[in-house]
């Protein structure tokens, strides 16, 4: 695996995660450079698509960690104490 190209993906992510919490999508279409936009938009759908079967490979190994538990022996909910 390619170090750098992981190390990219991470950073990109961490980028695209800080800049939506800083900045609505109005905000960025008015404040966006219109290369910014352009290039946004016409490489968005590849991206997405990539991304999108990405974190379904992920949710599939992963997500029934973030499930609630099936069997109720095995709900703790704390109190007591």
């Amino acid at each position: 695996m390619d170090t750098q190209l992981e190390y990219g993906i991470g950073t990109a992510v961490f980028v695209l995660e800080h800049a939506s919490e800083k900045l609505s999508p109005e905000e960025a279409d008015r404040e966006f450079s219109e290369t910014t936009k352009e290039n946004f938009w016409r490489m968005w759908p590849g991206i997405k698509d990539w991304a999108d079967a990405l974190w379904q490979l992920i949710d599939e190994e992963r997500g029934h960690m973030a499930r609630p538990a099936l069997d109720e022996e095995l709900d703790d909910v704390g109190g007591g104490g």
